[in-house]
C-alpha cells in the first residue's frame, strides 16, 4: 500500500494500538533472575496441587486408588 500526502501522522496514527511497555510481560535474563522465577512457578504448583487435593477430599475422591 503506497500513500503520498503530508498528513500521515493523523491519517495513520491509531492511538492506544501498542501496548505500553510497562504492561508486557519480562522476560528473564539473567541466571538469579531465572532461578527467582522458577521457585516461584514451583511454589505456585506445589500450592495449586494442595488446593485440588483438599477439594478432592471435601469431595470424597481417594486420590491414593489407582485403578
Amino acid at each position: 500500500m503506497y500513500y503520498v500526502g503530508i498528513d500521515t501522522d493523523k491519517k495513520f496514527n491509531v492511538p492506544g494500538f501498542w501496548p505500553d511497555p510497562a504492561t508486557l510481560n519480562k522476560i528473564p535474563k539473567e541466571k538469579y533472575e531465572i532461578q527467582a522465577e522458577l521457585a516461584r512457578m514451583k511454589e505456585a504448583r506445589i500450592e495449586k496441587r494442595k488446593r485440588l487435593e483438599e477439594k478432592a477430599k471435601a469431595l470424597g475422591i481417594d486420590l491414593d486408588d489407582e485403578e
